[in-house]
């Protein structure tokens, strides 16, 4: 499967992708919205069994506005990051690391608190940070 982060759409294969990215075009054209190729990525996913395909359609070259869309692997979209494995690792390891950083910040910050001030600190700020 192709997946287009960004502009968003999905699609079954190449060709059927470049047939959406041609309409978005045309979309673009008729109500004078430009698409920025730039911003877009081209994200794919396949199964486990069929990885061996993203070696072929990672040469593949797919056009907004006339330009070229860059390929990735991973991805950050909406506050996680996918990627064309489709497991969590990257965005897991992602979300430790800013725990981290903000338990961090409330120790450095308020280490002159009691405890039990520092706990409801934590709480608000590093908890609340989990849910994001």
């Amino acid at each position: 499967m192709l997946t287009m982060l960004y502009n968003v759409p999905i699609a079954p294969s190449a060709s059927a992708l470049r047939k959406m990215l041609a309409i978005c075009d045309s979309f673009a054209t008729d109500y004078c919205v430009s698409f920025n190729a730039k911003k877009s990525k081209c994200l794919a996913v396949y199964p486990r069994s069929k990885r061996f395909l993203y070696a072929k359609l990672s040469k593949c070259v797919f056009y907004v506005d006339g330009k070229p869309v860059e390929f990735v692997k991973s991805y950050p979209h909406l506050g996680h990051i996918i990627n064309a494995c489709t497991d969590d690792t990257e965005d897991i390891s992602h979300r430790r690391g800013a725990f981290i950083g903000q338990v961090n910040k409330v120790l450095c910050h308020f280490n002159t608190l009691n405890s039990h001030t520092k706990y409801r600190l934590f709480q608000s700020y590093c908890t609340s940070f989990l849910w994001l």
